[in-house]
């Protein structure tokens, strides 16, 4: 997939990133993700409970989609992106972030898709379907 070209960039130290390459995340990368988007609370009977943010799991993931950043004088940055700089995009870069995001997802849910996926009825069946 082409990068995704920032209407006002991205101000990281000095350099101002304009170009940003994604990718899907690996399962690695997912699960950490998740993992930062839960914090540990009690509940009224004072058990310890998982409690997980939908808002923090999603912006976790996206700065982790973010692979590549590039200024227009050829400055490289390497992602993830810490979110303290995602909070700075201007909400248009921002919108064109998530867009491009969620089809990047949706094309790895196509593909995977196509494939077949798994076949979880027929797992551990032999060749012949007695499961020998």
């Amino acid at each position: 997939m082409d990068p995704l070209i920032l209407t006002d960039g991205m101000q990281i130290g000095e350099h101002l990133y304009t170009r940003l390459t994604m990718a899907p995340l690996n399962a690695g990368e997912a699960i950490d993700a998740a993992t930062a988007g839960e914090k540990v609370r009690f509940a009224p009977d004072g058990e310890p409970v998982i409690v997980t943010s939908p808002t923090i799991v999603s912006t976790e993931r996206l700065r982790r989609q973010v692979k590549q950043l590039e200024s227009k004088a050829g400055t490289v940055m390497q992602g993830p992106i810490q979110i303290v700089d995602l909070r700075k995009m201007s909400e248009g870069d921002y919108r064109k972030l998530v867009e491009r995001a969620d089809q990047i997802d949706a094309l790895y849910l196509q593909r995977e898709s196509d494939k077949g996926g798994r076949d979880e009825a027929g797992a551990g069946e032999g060749a012949d379907g007695t499961g020998a």
